[in-house]
């Protein structure tokens, strides 16, 4: 006497490889939107929380765009391969993004989760900045990002220079908190009264431990 064997059904796994939305080139759609995502409210100046809801959003709109017009997989499938598409997408644009921010040095574009034992603010300023060749006796302005980069908001309490040819206008900086993610902007005003190079020492006070931060600038008569 001879049984007839039921073919199994596909498992979850089998319709995931027959899905043909499912793909590497689906997966480089997805990331290519979340990148796109993160890129753009970062470069206008959104916060860290901002971006990384406006990087959530089109992750997930991208990933359902694609797979939404695979009509060979059934809507669970689609269902599953969205989530994992959106999910290994935002993983590595997240991840991505903050290597790239660590490693030179810049603000965080994505919220970070502070030590628990180190939530002081912590101050960023460039090394040096350059305000140009200028007129004698004529003014021209420069201007200097401080930027907030710890756990907690910064503070500027004030601006020195120590030569007399460059000016600093601090009251976009000085008594106002600078949340994690931002920053403020001091202008430079650069009066050259000789023909040739001249340079200064912008002294940056705030409140976070340690001594203050200094800018070299630079300008040169002409």
């Amino acid at each position: 006497m001879s049984t007839v064997t039921k073919p199994r059904a596909p498992t979850v796994r089998t319709r995931l490889r027959e899905a043909k939305r499912f793909s590497w080139t689906g997966f480089g759609v997805t990331v290519a939107a979340s990148l796109l995502g993160a890129l753009v409210p970062a470069a206008i100046g959104a916060g860290p929380n901002a971006t990384l809801i406006s990087t959530l959003l089109v992750t997930v709109l991208a990933a359902g765009g694609f797979t939404a017009k695979d009509a060979s997989a059934a809507r669970g499938i689609k269902a599953i391969a969205i989530v994992l598409l959106a999910a290994g997408a935002l993983t590595l644009t997240v991840t991505g993004v903050t290597v790239l921010d660590l490693a030179r040095g810049r603000p965080a574009t994505f919220p970070v989760v502070p030590d628990a034992g180190d939530a002081a603010p912590r101050v960023l300023v460039p090394a040096s900045v350059t305000c140009g060749t200028t007129p004698v006796g004529t003014t021209t302005t420069c201007t200097v990002a401080v930027r907030s980069v710890g756990a907690s908001a910064l503070r500027v309490t004030g601006a020195e220079l120590d030569d007399a040819e460059f000016a600093v206008d601090a009251s976009a900086c000085v008594g106002r908190d600078v949340v994690p993610g931002r920053r403020c902007t001091l202008v430079v005003r650069f009066t050259p009264l000789g023909v040739g190079d001249r340079v200064a020492d912008l002294t940056v006070r705030h409140n976070v431990p340690g001594p203050a931060a200094f800018v070299e600038l630079t300008g040169r008569g002409g």
